[in-house]
């Protein structure tokens, strides 16, 4: 169970991907505070229509995904925002305040975390990166 630390005030997450939509595929990132535990998680599904799932938010739909096959999801968070990029274009933007999220998902209180992916769950990430370098998920 590897995990490895992004610090989100200096980096994004970048995860390319070649899933379609309709193919059931999904990203699963979860994030954990230094200290190992639990702050929160990021979902992508590739249903027919897309949709995403923040740990503060619940699910939501995404619009204006780009048609291209291969596909580079940026993930991005401050201290009041989560927002989700494909292919340079903007598709979700949700309000986040960091430890006021009331349900059992996470809290987003950490913006410096250890992320971890789950090959069992996350069946469309093909590689990541957080502009140091590139891993195979």
């Amino acid at each position: 169970d590897t995990k490895y630390r992004l610090n989100f005030s200096t980096q994004s997450l970048y995860i390319s991907t070649d899933s379609e939509s309709g193919s059931e595929d999904t990203i699963r990132v979860s994030m954990f505070k230094r200290e190992g535990d639990w702050d929160g998680k990021v979902l992508i599904h590739f249903y027919s229509e897309w949709r995403a799932f923040d740990s503060c938010n619940g699910n939501s739909y995404l619009n204006n995904i780009p048609t291209q096959r291969n596909k580079i999801w940026k993930i991005s968070r401050t201290a009041t925002h989560i927002s989700i990029s494909c292919n340079g274009v903007e598709v979700y933007k949700k309000r986040v305040v960091a430890g006021s999220c009331s349900n059992n998902e996470g809290s987003f209180k950490h913006l410096d975390v250890d992320i971890k992916f789950h090959p069992s769950i996350d069946t469309a990430s093909d590689r990541f990166t957080t502009g140091m370098s590139v891993s195979r998920v």
